[in-house]
C-alpha cells in the first residue's frame, strides 16, 4: 500500500518536471495535480511570446496536451475541472469553466489548420514538406497562419462531456449541458441539453431547461 502510494507521486513528480521547461508561461494553483502523460508543446519556440499560455484553478485533475502551433493563442481552465485526456489546439483562445468533467480521447481545435478554399491551401503540403525536411520535422515553421480562420471555443461551467469527443472553432457550449461520446460539436450547444452524434444535436432537455 505504501509502496503503490510512493510510486503514484514519484510519477506525479516526474510529469510536473516535464512542466518545468515552460514553467514561466504557465499559470496553475499549487493544489492542482497534472497527471499522465500531459505535455506542453511550442512548435514554434523561437517566438514564444512572454505571457501565460495555460492558466488552471484549483483542485483540478488534469490529463491534457496543450499544443501551440504558433505564438498565438491561449487555453484557461478554471476550479474542480477533471480533465481524463485532452488534446487541446489553439490559435485563438479556449475556455473551460468551473466544475467541469471531461472523458479521455477528446480533442478540442479553436482553428481549421488550413482553408477550406484549394486556392488558398495549394501550396501547404509543398510548405509541410520543406519545412519537415529543414526544421527537424517542425511542419510549421513557416505556414502562412493569414488564410487560416480561427475562433475562440467556450465550455461553460458543470458541463460534462464523454469519451472521444471532437469541438471545433467558436463553439460555447452551455451551462450544465452533456455531450455524448463520440460526438462532433460544430455549432452551440444550449445549456442543460444533451447533445450527441456528427454533428452533435439534441436529444434530451434537462431538468434545469428554461428556453
Amino acid at each position: 500500500m505504501i509502496s503503490g502510494i510512493k510510486n503514484f507521486f514519484r510519477k506525479l513528480k516526474v510529469v510536473e518536471n516535464s512542466f518545468q521547461k515552460y514553467n514561466e508561461y504557465i499559470q496553475k494553483e499549487n493544489s492542482t495535480i497534472i497527471m499522465g502523460n500531459s505535455i506542453i508543446r511550442f512548435d514554434l519556440e523561437d517566438k514564444i511570446e512572454q505571457r501565460n499560455y495555460v492558466k488552471i484553478g484549483s483542485k483540478g485533475l488534469i490529463s491534457a496536451k496543450f499544443i501551440f502551433e504558433s505564438e498565438k493563442g491561449e487555453v484557461n481552465i478554471g476550479n474542480n475541472v477533471h480533465l481524463g485526456g485532452v488534446t487541446f489546439i489553439s490559435r485563438n483562445r479556449i475556455e473551460v469553466h468551473n466544475d467541469v468533467t471531461m472523458a479521455w480521447g477528446i480533442t478540442i481545435y479553436d482553428h481549421n489548420s488550413h482553408s477550406v478554399y484549394w486556392e488558398d491551401r495549394k501550396n501547404d503540403n509543398h510548405q509541410c514538406y520543406e519545412d519537415f525536411i529543414n526544421n527537424n520535422g517542425n511542419t510549421v515553421a513557416s505556414k502562412d497562419w493569414s488564410k487560416v480562420i480561427s475562433k475562440c471555443i467556450l465550455i461553460e461551467s458543470k458541463v460534462w462531456i464523454g469519451f472521444d469527443v471532437t469541438i471545433l472553432k467558436g463553439v460555447t457550449i452551455g451551462e450544465g449541458a452533456v455531450v455524448g461520446a463520440k460526438s462532433v460539436v460544430v455549432r452551440d450547444v444550449e445549456p442543460w441539453t444533451v447533445v450527441a452524434g456528427n454533428p452533435a444535436v439534441v436529444i434530451k432537455y434537462l431538468p434545469e431547461y428554461k428556453k
